[in-house]
């Protein structure tokens, strides 16, 4: 198997459907409230010139089979998902009464996740580094992670951190491989995380 590092800027429009099934192979939060979500948070995303990514492209079929993308203010994307005041209410709606659960994490995460980034100006937020199954164990996701490093150092960023569930080893361990270590363990609603943190 190759494959090549691209820029997330290098993702077209039309490409954000594929990743945002790619994405519901997560676990976290964001997948539990559904595609709709989903898909309207990758088009935030794209949007986003201070947004930084990494996309992992298979060479022989063109596929995205995997990313990792980060913020300095996650925050500011996951409040957009409410600019469109109709969409957004019809969407809630919707997981309120399907999914009650997530919408109660959804209240939780909010409120912690503009606390995170407070007094961290030289620091980027991993938000999401996702594999698709079939690519997973060969190293794809370091490989992604590495060319997050480059990206966010040639932004000028001196850190990088982020949350893991602590369930999660295989993906803990991967971090570490990379130069990840854990800064403290927090609760998060029903997620127990640790927070991570890279010197570039």
């Amino acid at each position: 198997m190759s494959y090549a590092i691209q820029p997330l800027n290098a993702l077209k429009p039309e490409q954000l459907p594929e990743i945002a099934k790619l994405h519901l192979e997560d676990h976290g939060l964001l997948t539990q409230l559904g595609y709709p979500f989903v898909l309207r948070y990758f088009e935030i995303v794209i949007r986003d010139p201070r947004a930084i990514g990494v996309l992992a492209i298979d060479d022989q079929t063109q596929k995205i089979i995997g990313y990792n993308i980060a913020s300095p203010e996650p925050s500011a994307l996951t409040s957009q998902l409410a600019d469109d005041k109709f969409w957004f209410v019809k969407e809630i709606l919707k997981v309120i009464f399907t999914r009650p659960a997530a919408f109660m994490q959804l209240l939780i995460s909010s409120v912690t996740i503009k606390s995170q980034m407070k007094d961290e100006a030289d620091a980027l937020e991993s938000l999401y580094l996702t594999i698709d199954e079939a690519y997973r164990g060969q190293k794809v996701g370091r490989t992604l992670q590495q060319g997050l490093f480059a990206e966010a150092r040639k932004a000028g960023y001196k850190r990088i951190v982020g949350s893991i569930e602590t369930w999660n080893e295989a993906s803990l361990r991967m971090c570490q491989s990379n130069g990840f270590v854990i800064k403290k363990t927090f609760r998060e609603g029903k997620f127990i995380r640790y927070r991570i943190e890279k010197i570039l």
